[in-house]
């Protein structure tokens, strides 16, 4: 008599392909390096990856701080750049395109990928801000509390909340009403587009 399996064949997933992005600049050290490296090519030496690295290391140790400064600078100019291309490039997916790579990016964490959360769609809608939170930014915006903290804003928000009467704290109700509302439209016309994959 045959075998019974005890578990179900598991289908192979299909491998979903990652949507461009900008890539992430080298640090200072990762562009000294590669310049080092360069230097080495170019003279015809044979090239250790590992020798090099330490003698770059060592060159690296030995400069002075004018001279690791022009480095970190080039690092934080490409840095700026490679931020303000994602942020566009963010801009520019579809609401499909977010589902496929957050699915993509779900897969891996579960087969222990680490540092990759979801990507958020700036443009999705954005969910409406609760009545308490209302008549938080009420309070904020009026100035009365603005000597505070943050953390002792949140505490008198509270209880000014709790102390509120029934009919400001409908008047708030109303407002979250309205705007979840709204919010429920366009949600459904973004989930809509987020089908197409």
């Amino acid at each position: 008599m045959p075998k019974e399996k005890s578990e179900k064949a598991k289908k192979p997933q299909k491998k979903i392909t990652a949507i461009p992005m900008p890539k992430r600049p080298g640090t200072s050290w990762n562009m000294f390096f590669r310049e080092h490296m360069e230097r080495v090519k170019a003279s015809g030496k044979p090239v250790v990856p590992t020798v090099e690295g330490a003698v770059a290391a060592e060159l690296w140790k030995n400069l002075s701080a004018e001279e690791k400064q022009v480095y970190q600078d080039k690092y934080k100019a490409n840095f700026e750049a490679f931020k303000q291309q994602t942020k566009d490039r963010l801009q520019e997916i579809t609401p499909a395109e977010y589902k496929l790579e957050n699915q993509r990016r779900a897969a891996l964490r579960e087969s222990g990928k680490k540092g990759l959360p979801s990507l958020k769609d700036p443009n999705a809608p954005k969910r409406p801000l609760s009545n308490f939170f209302l008549y938080a930014k009420d309070l904020r915006a009026s100035g009365k509390y603005a000597h505070l903290s943050l953390k002792e804003q949140s505490k008198a928000f509270a209880e000014a909340w709790s102390t509120l009467g029934d009919a400001e704290k409908t008047k708030y109700t109303d407002k979250n009403r309205i705007a979840m509302e709204a919010y429920k439209i366009e949600k459904a016309a973004y989930d809509a587009q987020a089908t197409d994959v």
